[in-house]
């Protein structure tokens, strides 16, 4: 693991509370863009996944707060909500969520998934974090297994990765690493490493252009 992912761990441990109530102020700014993200985000999963059979096992990476995996369950999947910091999943426990304490750049679960969703991850990771990431999660994809994941568009940015805290909603008193890829690097890692990408999106938002990938094993 980076330093930079190391230390962003532990912005996110001692401020795990106040991240979650300032994603739930951004949300009631304006609460009818927010149901449209929301939706939106919902009928992608929902197509990435399409090809699974209900009981298919899917892994989320980064889950937070549970509640993507909350919707992978309501597709009837059976759902294996991870993340390393413990207030995160001490929240997923309490919404009835199986969960699993895993780091995607040190652990092995020692099981395969159909499935793994990973959303708002590798933005703090580096560019060999994420070749790391993605070999990880492709041995422990099953043959055919999906991956979807995001990152955030190094062409609306002016460098690579910056150290950031944010004013307003997103603030938490502390900076964290973010990093900013190009389509190519990501599609060049995924084809080394045996991925095949089966969807491709540029989402842009109000605050960021996400690349939005769906690869296959």
């Amino acid at each position: 693991m980076s330093r930079e992912n190391s230390e962003t761990l532990k912005v996110f441990n001692q401020t795990a509370e106040i991240f979650l109530n300032g994603l739930a102020m951004h949300n009631q700014i304006d609460p009818r863009r927010a149901a449209r993200k929301r939706a939106k985000l919902h009928g992608d999963i929902r197509e990435a996944f399409s090809v699974f059979e209900p009981g298919s096992k899917i892994l989320e990476i980064g889950a937070a707060d549970g509640a993507n995996s909350k919707f992978l369950e309501s597709l009837g999947y059976d759902v294996t909500a991870s993340d390393v910091v413990d207030s995160f999943l001490n929240i997923m426990q309490a919404r009835g969520l199986k969960t699993v304490k895993f780091n995607v750049l040190e652990d092995d679960l020692g099981q395969k998934f159909d499935g793994v969703f990973c959303w708002r991850v590798f933005v703090h990771f580096t560019r060999e974090d994420v070749e790391v990431a993605l070999k990880k999660i492709y041995d422990h994809l099953n043959a055919h297994g999906r991956l979807m994941f995001n990152v955030i568009n190094r062409e609306a940015h002016d460098a690579d990765a910056e150290w950031k805290d944010f004013v307003g909603e997103y603030h938490i008193g502390a900076e964290r690493y973010y990093s900013y890829f190009r389509e190519s690097e990501i599609r060049e890692i995924a084809q080394r490493i045996g991925f095949k990408v089966v969807h491709f999106e540029n989402e842009k938002t109000t605050n960021n252009d996400w690349l939005i990938f769906v690869l296959e094993k």
